[in-house]
């Protein structure tokens, strides 16, 4: 099965200052509040003393450890004895505990946190060798060009405009992953959890956010200029309230939108064809930087149909949606293309959205070079799914953390 990515990361491993061991003194502390709170107010709802405290090490690990984070260097760093790996191997390969509360808890602390934020999703690679880790097979990576063998996740981030925190992960799974039952009992892959692609577990993970959380729905920023056609992404939204802005390829089918109560429809184009470079959209100015933070933009827009998506429903108007393309006037670049449900929403706030995928781009960089995003290597998917938790979990205290007077309840 072919499968497309939206972001590639090839970790780096910088070197980070090494701390104080958190087993052999207090746990380190960050603007005036100590780990220990922050890992009881997000882990509280482990069900073991033992696994709320492996919890804080692995943490403090995860934050303090200079490059790779395997399980031998996180726990030298964490007591200055490599002992403990075994048992911060069971707590996060084979401990039976729930990640989903304590992403919910991370998910209520961002929202508090960063105001006028949305759902903005990234994806990573991480490459491996053979093929026992669970998801991994070989794949065709557009960033890369070429055919490899690895582990794709999708993270789902609350974003505001100069921060994301991520607060869910969903993995990737397809060929053999979907239908080997000898491979998935081996991974232990519940049988709830079946193929996917990435936009789709993208809709899901902000459903159940917002849900866990107890937010009103944000709206959802996706990149689909690898993933696919926008038409799915709306097909997945059953009850279409969900606002949605995603950026798509020059290709992206559509039609141009007629007069309300019209019979005809336009004919079916690509993006690029009608408001690309000398296309038929409208020029609108707009007092505004481009999404990448250059400037200032042109912005051509038109309002359009999705090819097929009148004869859904028969006597049912079409949806309309808004179709942009954004360059520099005289820039030599492409125009980026996007399509939005956003009907009510001014056009500032649309490219505020729109900055939103770059922020979380470059933090999906920082969680591959200093968090250690890709440096799981067990097996198992709760042992995956685990490991994620711990890396949302200290890059949110390390952005997050208030003063010890400003306290987080979970």
């Amino acid at each position: 099965m072919f499968l497309a990515v939206e972001d590639l990361i090839t970790a780096s491993r910088g070197a980070r200052t090494m701390l104080t061991p958190c087993i052999a003194g207090p746990l380190p502390e960050r603007g005036g509040r100590p780990l220990a709170e922050f890992t009881q107010n997000v882990f509280g709802s482990l069900p073991r003393a033992d696994q709320r405290r492996w919890a804080g090490v692995y943490l403090c690990g995860l934050l303090n450890t200079p490059g790779r984070k395997t399980m031998k260097r996180i726990a030298l760093q964490a007591s200055g004895e490599a002992d403990i790996a075994q048992a911060l191997q069971q707590f996060i390969t084979s401990s039976p505990w729930d990640w989903r509360e304590p992403r919910a808890a991370l998910a209520r602390a961002a929202a508090r946190r960063l105001p006028d934020h949305a759902w903005v999703t990234g994806t990573f690679v991480s490459e491996k060798r053979g093929g026992r880790s669970v998801g991994v097979h070989r794949r065709f990576v557009p960033g890369l060009g070429a055919t490899v063998n690895c582990q794709v996740g999708v993270g789902l981030f609350l974003a505001s405009e100069a921060e994301a925190i991520p607060v869910d992960w969903s993995l990737v799974l397809d060929g053999g992953w979907c239908d080997d039952a000898a491979l998935r009992r081996r991974a232990r892959i519940p049988d709830t959890v079946g193929a996917a692609s990435a936009w789709e577990r993208a809709v899901g993970m902000a459903d159940a956010a917002d849900a866990l959380s107890g937010e009103a729905r944000a709206p959802l920023v996706v990149d689909l200029t690898a993933t696919g056609d926008f038409a799915g992404v709306t097909a997945a939204m059953a009850d279409g309230t969900r606002e949605i802005l995603a950026r798509v390829r020059p290709d992206q089918p559509v039609e141009l939108a007629r007069r309300v109560g019209s019979p005809v429809f336009g004919a079916v184009s690509t993006a690029e064809q009608l408001i690309g470079r000398g296309g038929a959209g409208r020029p609108r100015g707009v007092p505004a930087r481009y999404a990448d933070g250059a400037g200032p933009l042109r912005l051509r827009s038109a309002p359009v149909h999705l090819p097929g998506a009148h004869h859904a429903v028969p006597g049912n108007a079409p949806p309309v949606y808004r179709l942009f393309a954004l360059g520099l006037p005289d820039g030599p670049d492409e125009p980026q293309y996007w399509i939005s449900t956003l009907r009510r929403r001014d056009m500032g706030y649309v490219l505020s959205l729109m900055r939103r995928l770059r922020v979380v781009r470059s933090t999906v960089r920082v969680l591959g070079e200093g968090f250690g995003l890709t440096d799981f290597a067990g097996r198992s998917f709760p042992g995956w799914h685990h490991h994620m938790t711990m890396v949302s979990a200290a890059y949110a205290y390390s952005r997050l953390s208030p003063p010890a007077t400003d306290r987080l309840s979970a």
